[in-house]
């Protein structure tokens, strides 16, 4: 083939006059190369997408990973620092109740009281379904209380449904349970539920008796998804 051959290219439509180009074999060789370049960059853009997407998925997975020891580190300290708190009151209360030299004689003392249980009080429960986040509570006046937390849903293919519920811890280490509304307390949820209730003191409980809240997460089966104490000292707001 002649080096000056040319290619023709007819373009017919109708009823209109056929219009003919001339192209040199080099323009068609450029395009044919220009075309295998595009598919030689799309591949390669394919491969390293797909190697930066799993890179990045193990860094997610790593991310959460680290995220939830910190969580679980964060609730075991705040178990210990409410357990040191439970003992130092226990001991101020023995300490006022031993009579110091030079008082007169006192009645005798009363029968022993059975020691605060307190793997009992902080026994915690979390099978990892749903998570409490921003737990707040507020008091106003001497007895009414106000609860609010958030609620999350750790499933992410299926919704949870159940039922909320708060105890009153005193600061012997006794449930009190009072009079909650369950319409506030009852949930199902797909991601995130934000719960908000209000309750009166147990009759006979004062505000300074009071050491926390018990909060509990059940499902519609009655199973407990979630316990913990949350001392009043740290979520009044």
């Amino acid at each position: 083939m002649s080096t000056k051959a040319k290619y023709n290219v007819l373009m017919m439509r109708d009823n209109t006059p056929v219009r003919r180009y001339r192209l040199s074999p080099v323009w068609l060789k450029l395009a044919l190369y220009f075309l295998l370049l595009l598919l030689c960059v799309a591949g390669a853009g394919g491969y390293f997408g797909l190697k930066f997407w799993e890179e990045n998925r193990v860094l997610r997975e790593d991310h959460s990973a680290t995220l939830r020891e910190l969580r679980e580190a964060h609730i075991e300290l705040e178990r210990l620092k409410n357990i040191e708190q439970m003992l130092k009151s226990s001991a101020a209360q023995e300490a006022a109740g031993q009579s110091t030299p030079g008082e007169a004689p006192k009645a005798p003392p009363a029968p022993p009281q059975p020691p605060v249980d307190l793997s009992r009080i902080f026994t915690r429960t979390d099978v990892q379904q749903v998570r409490v986040d921003n737990m707040q509570a507020r008091i106003n006046g001497e007895r009414h209380v106000q609860v609010v937390f958030n609620l999350n849903n750790l499933q992410t293919e299926d919704a949870i449904a159940g039922v909320a519920s708060l105890a009153v811890v005193t600061n012997d280490g006794k449930d009190k349970l009072p009079q909650l509304n369950q319409n506030d307390l009852i949930f199902q949820i797909q991601r995130f539920k934000q719960i908000s209730t209000s309750f009166g003191l147990p009759a006979g409980l004062t505000r300074g008796e009071v050491f926390g809240l018990r909060l509990v997460i059940k499902n519609n089966e009655g199973q407990v998804l979630f316990s913990d104490i949350y001392p009043l000292a740290r979520i009044l707001s």
